[in-house]
């Protein structure tokens, strides 16, 4: 396999680089080498490097600064997106982009399934929906896989953060009615390749996530108890109490049947948690 990962110094991308399979030839291209959005640094590196498996991992994903940063948003989710997928149908390279739970409302009481409708309430949940949507015009066979609240000890995240805000003993509000599955990067990263292996595999939407549902103060609190910070002052607010630049879904769970019948097991959040805070004590000592 020759692998051309885009967005390698992200979340994802991090994770991609630790787990690559032994034996396969790689490029990790950041946006330095890379812009997704510029067709002409596209062609170079694809043409050169003549990938079989191509994974999408760049995307802009702040999601507050995307609702005044439109175009930005929509270039790299959308247009980036669109380009990568022809130019991965173009050379005959498997093709894997990242999507989000953030294309939906947030307004179900079920988790959600591949078929359901999209309603994306916010700029960046509107610009992965439209890039999901150009990936598959352009190449049928590239395989969408959405996933929700990444975590790990890599990058920006909200573990990290937490865990941050804890070590500094302060004290901190979290929302307590937005409920999603959290799932750590590196088990995505795992999950894609394990992907890459399975032959004949349909093209279209696959969801994949953690193997738990709850909300983000809970998930703090997990955090603090990984943490053995059990006495940590974490406080619960509403949404309305919280206010962002966009809006979140308030409910971001989703089922991932489909995938599991692969025989591909999801994300397990309890494992998750105790590795990524082991890791990032690791780095701290």
């Amino acid at each position: 396999m020759r692998l051309l990962l885009t967005g390698a110094k992200g979340q994802l991308g991090h994770s991609l680089t630790q787990y690559t399979p032994a034996g396969w030839e790689t490029l990790f291209a950041d946006k330095v080498m890379l812009d997704i959005t510029r067709e002409s640094d596209i062609e170079r590196i694809v043409c050169n490097f003549k990938p079989t498996i191509i994974i999408n991992a760049a995307a802009y994903t702040l999601v507050d600064n995307a609702e005044n940063e439109k175009e930005k948003a929509y270039s790299v989710n959308v247009n980036g997106a669109r380009l990568m997928a022809r130019a991965a149908k173009l050379c005959g390279a498997s093709f894997f982009h990242m999507s989000t739970d953030y294309v939906f409302d947030g307004q179900s009481f079920l988790p959600y399934k591949e078929t359901d409708e999209c309603c994306p309430i916010n700029v960046y949940g509107d610009s992965k929906r439209k890039g999901e949507i150009a990936v598959l015009e352009e190449n049928g066979d590239a395989i969408v896989l959405r996933t929700s609240w990444v975590y790990s000890e890599y990058g920006q995240n909200f573990l990290k953060t937490i865990s941050n805000l804890i070590d500094q003993e302060k004290e901190i509000k979290v929302v307590a009615d937005q409920i999603g599955c959290p799932t750590y990067a590196n088990d995505i990263a795992k999950v894609l390749y394990q992907l890459s292996y399975i032959k004949n595999l349909p093209g279209g939407i696959y969801h994949y996530s953690g193997d738990t549902s709850l909300s983000w103060y809970d998930f703090s609190k997990m955090i603090a108890s990984a943490m053995n910070k059990r006495d940590a002052i974490i406080q619960k607010v509403s949404s309305n109490e919280f206010q962002s630049v966009a809006k979140r879904p308030q409910f971001s769970v989703m089922d991932c049947t489909k995938i599991l019948n692969l025989g591909i097991q999801l994300s397990n959040l309890e494992k998750g948690v105790q590795l990524a805070i082991h890791n990032l004590e690791l780095v701290e000592r």
